[in-house]
């Protein structure tokens, strides 16, 4: 097998469109527009276990149906657990954590074999967001 001496080329001529070539942001090569990641927490401070609504009709393909109309949805991560959160990425997102939040939450009950509350008085849900993504 052959050995080239790379002479010109580091990370920094890898960058996204439209993010530059700061550290701190997401580099994906593969997408168009700097993505975006939101956390989804239903039921914030009384989360419901997620795994079970992974199905067709579930809680978790109508909160991704809710979320994709402001972008498109490249990646996400139901947690293992009963904590109940969600992780998205999203393309070209026009949205911000408070746009989504509100229109999550005027979801109300989503659940197709519980029941999970998006809406509600007491721990309504809550949306995050970050531009950087870091597995820690």
């Amino acid at each position: 097998m052959a050995i080239f001496t790379r002479v010109y080329g580091d990370a920094q001529g890898v960058n996204n469109v439209d993010s530059g070539k700061t550290a701190g942001n997401i580099i994906c090569t593969g997408l168009t527009k700097a993505p975006v990641c939101f956390k989804v927490v239903p039921n914030y401070l009384s989360a419901r276990d997620l795994r079970s609504e992974m199905g067709t009709g579930g809680a978790v393909e109508t909160i991704l149906r809710a979320m994709t109309t402001d972008g498109t949805v490249v990646m996400y991560h139901v947690a293992d657990d009963a904590n109940g959160n969600l992780s998205v990425m999203m393309e070209a997102t026009g949205a911000n954590a408070s746009v989504m939040q509100t229109r999550l939450q005027a979801l109300g009950n989503v659940g197709s074999v519980g029941n999970v509350f998006l809406g509600g008085g007491l721990h309504p849900t809550t949306v995050t967001t970050s531009q950087g993504f870091q597995l820690i």
